[in-house]
């Protein structure tokens, strides 16, 4: 029992990552491909990682956007894949490949990654926010995964920015997401398409308009955790997501969450600690594995 193997599945907007790890989940390397959205292409990236690996697991455990029913397996409104409703995952893949099949939301995976071996490890209350295609997130109260009423709790991409204007752009999600960080830097400078990487670099090289970008984002990314504190108070947050391997950018955002309760000292909500996620873009496999272990109560 100690010695399986399970496949670990992130999907993502933006690219899947998978691993095939044991029920430590000590990950030292994590696989990507790109997301094919269209219907049919993402079940045809799945079996390119899936079936390779069917003679060495007892299990696959699955990061996925949206809303989960995670005792049916049940996929509901994604705004990455908008036709998919309703869709009994689990039961659909245990079918297929005959093994054991957990899914749970992305955000809430990275916060039980974190919560189980990370940097939530011992809170009580914390949250996970994840910077990527949109804003993930996952909230750990009372020591547990708080999933809410319908599941939906942490889909905080769904935060209002504008109560004036109820347009989607102007959600915490759009405003966010780290193309629009990009995408400002391009309409700016006129040059093309440019990755974060490549931005992160120009912001080291005193690019002046690349450190105004990245300082804004920085603040988008501090009112959001501001608003979130004043409802839930915890006592930590974890950025994770491919950019959040920018020290910079942790940087900043501590930074300007601190300006913040520094100016509002007489506020009664308090300061909390802002700290990068342990598992950066290997949280979402390792969170999978935990709540796989938990569902099938090998934990």
């Amino acid at each position: 029992m100690h010695n399986e193997k399970y496949l670990a599945i992130d999907v993502g907007g933006t690219s899947i990552k998978y691993t095939v790890t044991d029920r430590n989940a000590e990950i030292t390397e994590i696989n990507e491909i790109k997301t094919r959205r269209e219907p049919g292409k993402l079940f045809e990236s799945l079996d390119e990682i899936i079936s390779p690996h069917l003679n060495q697991i007892s299990g696959i455990a699955m990061s996925f956007p949206g809303k989960i029913n995670v005792e049916k397996g049940i996929v509901n409104i994604i705004a990455t894949f908008p036709w998919i409703c309703d869709m009994p995952l689990k039961s659909m893949l245990e079918e297929k490949y005959g093994v054991p099949v957990w899914i749970e939301n992305d955000g809430k995976c990275a916060a039980l990654a974190e919560y189980w071996k990370g940097n939530l490890s011992g809170i009580e209350n914390g949250m996970f926010i994840g910077l990527g295609t949109e804003i993930a997130g996952g909230i750990i109260l009372n020591g547990k995964l708080y999933r809410g009423s319908n599941e939906s709790a942490g889909e905080i991409s769904s935060l209002l920015t504008d109560f004036r204007n109820l347009d989607t752009k102007t959600r915490f999600g759009k405003i966010a997401g780290h193309k629009n960080l990009t995408g400002a830097y391009d309409d700016r400078k006129g040059i093309g398409d440019i990755d974060s990487y490549e931005l992160f670099e120009r912001y080291r090289k005193g690019d002046e308009t690349a450190r105004e970008l990245i300082r804004n984002y920085s603040r988008t990314i501090a009112a959001g955790i501001v608003t979130i504190q004043a409802v839930l108070d915890v006592e930590k947050f974890c950025i994770g997501g491919g950019i959040s391997a920018q020290d910079v950018l942790i940087a900043e955002i501590k930074d300007s969450v601190h300006e913040f309760f520094e100016a509002k000292s007489s506020e009664t909500i308090n300061e909390p600690e802002v700290e990068r996620c342990r598992f950066k873009n290997a949280s979402g496999c390792v969170g999978a594995i935990y709540n796989f272990l938990t569902m099938e109560k090998i934990l």
